[in-house]
């Protein structure tokens, strides 16, 4: 029976290859677009999933008074909180990011990454797997460190590292364990080391990431309002009475709230934005490529309900007789399900060749290291095939089991009108999802190049920015090099700043004019860094090194911040205090310049309010100095390039890699993940639009040819070409734009939706919306046209010697 039911399934397959092969192949293409996505979600879900402690580890976050969200924390609030709050039982604090140093080992200096600072605690949050030594041997002094497996290897060999000792930060470190990292962890380092004393701070000073560990199953809501209470019990209570002013108002003005944000999803759900120094999770990506590609699989379900139904009366007589031979409708129901479950796993199988084809792109891509056979995505995509094809094949086979024996054995088969509205409602679905695509597709294309040709005041061209890596005396080597370099004719100008646009440093401070008071973001600039970046001064003047003043006392600052102060029109001479102070400098500012806003973060941050000073204003900011900034000539780049790499190489950093980008690559990443939405989404549309397209092609062709009866008579009648033509292609193009006006209002809130994620976007472009139904008109002229002008040249004779 088995062989038998194989064999009509084969010949029927083989007699409509064409509707079987565009059934499989948009499935097959659905399957490989949901795998490839489920893939990526499991990648990012195994962030620090094998921490045994993830539901009850949480960092601190801070949500500030302006509506900023940092994810960094003050050292005061971890005792804190362990001594007054029952339910957080341990705290962490540490560096945000990683070292990278000059590592002496035996005398000889290895550049090493990932170096991480912390407290001794380290192993309590993080269990790495223990290979040799003893986490609790590390924890008994500050000088003690602890090491990975694979950088144990790099500097010892097979020798055991127990014991070795390692030169650092101008410190000596003795190894007294040995890790392994397994997974996907919050931190991957290659050295843990700890602060070389108790680190000092107060309530303000936001400069370290906090950790918290909590009983098991604690209220997060509560927990939070305790930690916030502290906030006004030691931060907002003692200062408001300090400056004099009813704490509600202090509050307003510069009050902060904590924020609890969990190891097991601050990968993909951070809410300041940063999941630590492996990077944070897209998941609106992600939801945007499972959206599409469940589009995808939708359509291509359409496709084969409405082909398998089409072509059902092909299969009436075979209904007949199993009926005459005793067949049940359950059986005949089970039987045609099966055929589409088969061609279903066909579709499944060929998916999974084609996603092992594309995946080494896929990962290039996306910056992964994804593997077909890890997890149990496979498993997921393989149950919804099950699920999916039993689903829709259940319609075209209550379709076929419902024929009734003696009619279609007569021959007497037609067209129900139940079964065609239900055919147009499914086509006028795929028209809506392939619109939808192609308004999408055209709203993304326009939002990310507005992104890249977007005036962003300021220049980044042939800006190169060089790294300083060693952490010692960063700005004195500046200082050397800009001293030496500018002599190289091909070099115009050298200058720095401490706020690079498109991320990296970033530092901001309380700051009054009056009783104004904004949260301010501060940059440090050396000479001519406005002329070189072509920041345009709109008001009084930059910085000058014939008036030693500018360097201590003068500032410059951006549009935004003088219009929150209301001196836009005249801020030359105001005094800013900011909530700054060192031995040298009381904090008071003079304001001698106003310059165009320009961007800093992408198009998807609003522009803060900047104040500018000069490096010499806080010697403080000196310490965080990263990039020194060359303006070069077009002429002989590379020739440039090397002649800076061999001075830094001898001259400023012997050991550590040279590097270096253009200051419009490095703020092009602000877009980049726009620029991958971008690709996806049009690689996606374009599958889109072939798979319906198909479907269209066999669909036009079965329903063609079930009317070439009615086009043999209209023909011998008089009729001309265009009238059969029109009388074919008319229900098409109704159902296009019935689709039409049933898409524009649900893609425009969706594609609304998307342009709100944007501070600075493009106005929702009408004509999309207009286009559209045309260009979906003209494909349904283009393919149903040619079906139907092949049919005009119908054989009359053929289909009225019965008649």
């Amino acid at each position: 029976m088995v062989r038998t039911w194989f064999k009509i399934f084969y010949r029927n397959s083989k007699k409509n290859w064409l509707n079987v092969a565009i059934n499989v192949a948009g499935l097959m293409l659905g399957f490989a677009g949901l795998l490839l996505i489920l893939l990526h979600l499991q990648d990012e879900e195994l962030y620090n999933s094998q921490n045994p402690n993830k539901d009850n580890i949480f960092r601190v976050s801070h949500l500030m008074s302006n509506g900023d969200i940092w994810s960094s924390s003050t050292v005061v609030e971890g005792p804190t909180y362990v001594k007054d709050l029952p339910e957080v039982t341990s705290y962490y604090i540490s560096d945000s990011w990683y070292d990278d140093e000059l590592v002496d080992v035996k005398g000889k200096k290895v550049y090493t990454r990932d170096i991480h600072l912390g407290e001794k605690n380290f192993f309590e949050f993080f269990p790495y797997k223990l290979v040799e030594g003893s986490f609790e041997k590390f924890g008994e002094a500050r000088n003690h460190i602890a090491i990975s497996k694979k950088q144990a290897e790099i500097f010892f060999g097979e020798t055991s590292a127990i014991g070795k000792t390692l030169g650092f930060y101008k410190r000596s470190f003795i190894v007294t364990a040995v890790y392994e990292l397994e997974g996907k962890n919050y931190f991957e380092p290659s050295i843990v080391s700890q602060f070389e004393k108790e680190l000092e701070g107060h309530w303000g000073n936001f400069n370290y990431n906090l950790f918290i560990k909590t009983i098991k199953d604690v209220d997060e809501k509560l927990l939070t309002e305790k930690m916030n209470a502290l906030w006004i019990k030691y931060q907002n209570e003692p200062m408001s009475k300090e400056e004099g002013m009813p704490i509600e108002e202090w509050t307003e003005k510069y009050g902060t709230t904590a924020l609890l944000e969990k190891l097991s999803t601050i990968r993909l759900h951070s809410k300041a934005g940063s999941a630590g120094p492996e990077g944070v999770g897209n998941y609106q990506l992600i939801l945007i490529l499972l959206s599409l590609s469940t589009l995808l699989i939708i359509i291509s379900c359409v496709n084969f309900i409405n082909l398998s139904t089409a072509s059902a009366t092909q299969r009436a007589k075979e209904v007949g007789i199993k009926k005459t031979l005793g067949l049940s409708k359950f059986v005949l129901t089970r039987q045609f399900v099966l055929e589409i479950v088969l061609q279903g796993l066909i579709a499944f199988i060929l998916s999974l060749l084609l996603v092992e084809l594309i995946l080494p792109y896929f990962n290039e891509f996306m910056g992964k290291d994804l593997n077909i056979l890890e997890g149990t995505a496979v498993l997921k995509v393989f149950l919804v095939v099950l699920i999916i094809t039993s689903l829709i094949g259940n319609i075209p086979a209550l379709y076929l089991a419902n024929f009734k024996s003696v009619e279609v054995l007569k021959g007497n088969v037609s067209r129900s009108k139940k079964g065609i509205w239900a055919r147009n409602i499914m086509l006028g679905l795929q028209f809506a999802i392939s619109g939808f695509f192609l308004i999408g597709s055209s709203i993304v294309f326009k939002q990310v190049s507005y992104m890249m040709n977007k005036d962003m005041g300021f220049s980044g061209d042939q800006i190169v920015l060089v790294r300083i890596n060693e952490p010692v005396n960063r700005f004195r080597k500046y200082q050397v090099a800009k001293k030496e370099l500018i002599k190289n004719p091909n070099i115009t100008q050298i200058s720095s700043n401490y706020f690079i646009p498109g991320g990296g440093n970033a530092s901001s401070t309380m700051c009054n004019y009056k009783d104004i008071t904004v949260q301010t973001n501060v940059d440090a600039i050396d000479y001519g860094y406005f002329n070189m970046s072509k920041i345009k001064m709109l008001k009084g003047r930059g910085f000058s090194q014939e008036l030693a003043l500018d360097s201590i006392k003068g500032i410059v600052i951006n549009e935004t911040l003088a219009k929150a102060y209301n001196i836009y029109d005249d801020p030359i001479g105001k005094e800013i205090k900011m909530g700054w102070r060192s031995n040298t400098n009381d904090g008071k500012m003079n304001v001698i310049g106003m310059v165009e806003d320009y961007h800093v973060y992408g198009l998807d941050n609003k522009i803060p309010p900047i104040l500018t000073m000069h490096w010499n204003a806080f010697d403080g900011m000196k310490y965080n100095f990263r990039f020194v900034q060359f303006k070069i000539k077009p002429d002989n780049i590379d020739e440039t390039i090397v002649a800076i790499e061999n001075y830094w190489s001898k001259n400023i950093e012997q050991g550590y890699p040279f590097e270096y980008k253009f200051l419009d690559e490095y703020f092009a990443r602000t877009y980049e993940k726009f620029q991958k939405q971008k690709t996806l989404f049009s690689v996606l549309t374009t599958i889109v639009i072939i798979v319906s397209l198909l479907g269209l092609f066999a669909l036009a062709t079965l329903t063609i040819q079930q009317r070439l009866k009615e086009v043999a008579i209209r023909k011998t009648l008089g009729a001309s070409v265009k009238e059969i033509m029109f009388q074919l292609i008319k229900s098409f193009v109704k159902i296009t734009l019935i689709a039409s006006v049933i898409l524009i209002p649900i893609a425009y809130y969706f594609m609304q939706n998307w342009l709100d994620n944007f501070v600075y976007r493009i106005d929702m472009p009408i004509l999309s919306y207009i286009v559209t139904p045309i260009v979906l008109i003209i494909l349904v002229f283009a393919v149903v046209g040619l079906k139907a002008y092949n049919a005009t040249k119908v054989d009359l004779i053929k289909y009225l010697k019965f008649e």
